[in-house]
């Protein structure tokens, strides 16, 4: 079952809105349970008690807890990166304040239906590469760690450290070949590094901070790479001098 929420104080909205998700995700064959909070206090309160969502479409301009005091309230305090969490709102002036939140998608109201068949199909895609793991031989032995649980790889002249939620495992490597065969999510930032990007918390222009604060440089060759990244996952305001 997939599970999608809906945060948005505007009831006919809410109402439209999950009227087409039932009707995308039978177009898509998939089983899904939509559910709808009209205030970011009843869906924060829900999650606490342990509701749980594959999906959320937010809200940004919520009448008392904004869409982004809510999502990052999701990311920072009750630390769920799995949740895809797409902002929906009447305007376009918003931009990285929404990044550190690592949203999805942002969408424009009124919206369409061919943009949610859209969405909805990138967030299926990325969950199926979420069960993915990664595998790496140490000795004779093989070992697999979830994609998803890994936080970032580091290279240490022939060793590769893997660092998760966890801890870390380390290994003989080549960091090059390994980013070669990593979902999306991760990118190169420097010959060293390559980070999840789930686990990010804050871009500069020469460095990130991943969530335990932990901050790695961003090299010369990989930051055009980046910023486009930044525009990519934003989609919005793509004027934002970075």
């Amino acid at each position: 079952m997939y599970r999608i929420g809906i945060c948005d104080d505007d009831k006919i909205l809410c109402g439209e809105l999950e009227e087409m998700l039932y009707r995308v995700t039978e177009e898509l064959s998939v089983k899904a349970e939509v559910e709808v909070w009209y205030s970011g206090e009843s869906l924060l309160s829900d999650l606490q008690k342990g509701v749980s969502l594959e999906l959320l479409f937010l809200d940004i301009e919520l009448a008392q807890q904004n869409g982004v005091a809510v999502g990052s309230f999701i990311r920072n305090e009750m630390e769920d990166m799995e949740t895809h969490i797409v902002y929906i709102s009447g305007r376009e002036s918003y931009a990285m304040q929404l990044f550190r939140i690592q949203p999805l998608d942002f969408l424009i109201k009124p919206i369409s239906e061919d943009r949610l068949r859209e969405v909805l199909g990138r967030s299926l895609k990325q969950r199926q590469n979420g069960s993915l793991c990664f595998e790496y031989r140490k000795g004779g032995s093989v070992f697999r760690i979830p994609t998803k649980d890994i936080v970032c790889f580091m290279s240490e002249d022939k060793k590769i450290r893997a660092v998760t939620r966890t801890g870390e495992e380390a290994f003989y490597g080549k960091l090059k070949k390994i980013g070669e065969a990593l979902p999306r999510d991760f990118v190169m930032i420097h010959q060293s590094y390559i980070i999840n990007q789930k686990y990010v918390r804050e871009y500069a222009y020469d460095a990130v901070t991943m969530l335990d604060g932990t901050v790695l440089p961003i090299s010369k060759p990989y930051r055009k790479a980046i910023r486009s990244k930044i525009r990519q996952s934003q989609k919005v305001d793509t004027n934002v001098e970075l």
